[in-house]
């Protein structure tokens, strides 16, 4: 077996894969902001958007997750991409309860014409590395993903579990009352 590669006391941010992964986020989400600046929206918009782009409707929740902002913030982006006229609030189609959002054709083409800005930006940022380091970056990268995704399984099942608990559990039927009304 594998002896573990960091110790309690030779830890330091500067060589924490957790440290740099988090900082070099921060530090491109500085940066394309402000590449963002001449356009009609930010680059955390972009992002709902791009999302919003491969999905056909999806739930706040799920979105939230996976753009990695909490509820408050998400709401307020998606206020805005509604107010532009980018995206759309909706019923949901299975759950009439629920609420999806959904990409307008007018924002998927700001998407599109931001993510321009965003093929820029990232070209420059790997402009230092040759092709193949870049493919081994991305490898890298894509394996870590992979890997907390799966860390991640297990806590998002059991959390998963009492929601799908109360989906499966049957409805009490009301009670009708003499005269006809419900109990």
């Amino acid at each position: 077996m594998r002896q573990p590669y960091y110790k309690l006391e030779s830890l330091e941010a500067n060589s924490s894969v957790g440290y740099l992964l988090k900082r070099c986020g921060v530090l491109m989400t500085q940066v394309a902001e402000r590449r963002f600046e001449s356009l009609p929206i930010t680059f955390s918009q972009w992002v709902v958007l791009i999302h919003l782009a491969q999905q056909e409707h999806v739930s706040a929740t799920a979105l939230s997750e996976h753009v990695g902002q909490d509820m408050g913030a998400l709401t307020r982006v998606v206020d805005e991409l509604e107010r532009l006229g980018f995206a759309q609030r909706e019923r949901s189609r299975r759950d009439r309860r629920s609420v999806e959002i959904a990409i307008t054709p007018a924002g998927r083409r700001e998407a599109q014409h931001a993510k321009r800005v965003v093929v820029e930006l990232l070209n420059r940022l790997v402009e230092p590395f040759t092709d193949r380091e870049i493919d081994t970056l991305l490898t890298l990268l894509q394996r870590v993903h992979t890997h907390l995704q799966e860390a991640l399984a297990p806590e998002a099942a059991v959390a998963a579990a009492p929601r799908m608990a109360a989906l499966e559990r049957p409805r009490r039927q009301r009670r009708k009352t003499v005269n006809g009304g419900a109990a």
